[in-house]
């Protein structure tokens, strides 16, 4: 009979199967089942799952009737992605990881909709043309050489005029 933590373990893997290589809609995913298992398990200290991981963990424990704070604790992934990821109960782990975004792909879509991104015809704007390795723009170069003449008379690129692109 098992004593103490052990009466409650969520057992997830096998010592002879601590990886399984999941096909998903962007690839291949490894999801490593030790930590799928101690998360589950609520022993997921100082270390993060991959995204694909949670989802896989958070479907284990919702089969198991867990609540959603409690699943958002031991996976490490907030309560609104959750929802994100399983709209309800029985929401089907096929269909939670078509949902799944990497923190680059998030990255890349926030960029694209964020109002604060760096424009052209700004020194920001040529700093990223810079940062990115792309030919920089002619508003952005004219916007360089403004602040430089700015930072020559002040000490400083803060209120350097902007270009009109």
């Amino acid at each position: 009979m098992p004593v103490g933590r052990q009466r409650d373990w969520i057992p997830v893997t096998t010592l002879a199967v601590p990886t399984v290589w999941m096909a998903t809609a962007s690839g291949i995913v490894s999801l490593d089942l030790v930590a799928v298992e101690l998360a589950v398990n609520g022993r997921r200290k100082g270390w993060t799952l991959t995204p694909y991981e949670a989802a896989y963990a958070a479907d284990l424990l919702l089969q198991r009737g867990v609540d959603y704070s409690v699943i958002a604790l031991r996976v490490g992934a907030s309560g609104t992605t959750l929802r994100k990821w399983f709209p309800t109960d029985d929401t089907p782990l096929s269909d939670a990881l078509t949902r799944i975004r990497t923190r680059s792909e998030a990255a890349e879509a926030g960029a694209a909709t964020n109002p604060r991104r760096a424009k052209c015809g700004t020194y920001r704007g040529n700093q990223r043309h810079r940062k990115r390795g792309e030919p920089q723009c002619e508003p952005c170069l004219e916007a360089r050489r403004a602040a430089e003449r700015h930072y020559r008379q002040h000490g400083t690129y803060v209120g350097a005029p902007e270009v009109a692109a």
